[in-house]
């Protein structure tokens, strides 16, 4: 964890030296780097029998915080709006 943040931070510190700079094909790079993570991911998470094996409960449960969540987020957008009007 300690690896993800110092990365992290290293990252804001170079954008924050390079940011007078152009650094060309930026969004580009990063658009790939992106897709070869989530292949990856995709890659290990088939690779892992007890995943897969797994697979249905964990789209339920994946379902219903999504469902709740947004729920949620609704209830407090339209209680928020009924005390802001």
């Amino acid at each position: 964890m300690l690896t993800v943040v110092l990365m992290m931070f290293g990252g804001i510190l170079c954008g924050y030296l390079l940011r007078k700079k152009q650094v060309p094909h930026v969004q580009q790079v990063t658009t790939v780097l992106i897709w070869v993570l989530l292949f990856l991911l995709g890659l290990n998470i088939g690779s892992n029998e007890q995943i897969i094996h797994s697979i249905g409960s964990l789209g339920i449960e994946a379902l219903l915080i999504t469902v709740f969540t947004t729920l949620g987020s609704l209830i407090a957008a339209w209680l928020l709006w009924r005390k802001v009007r």
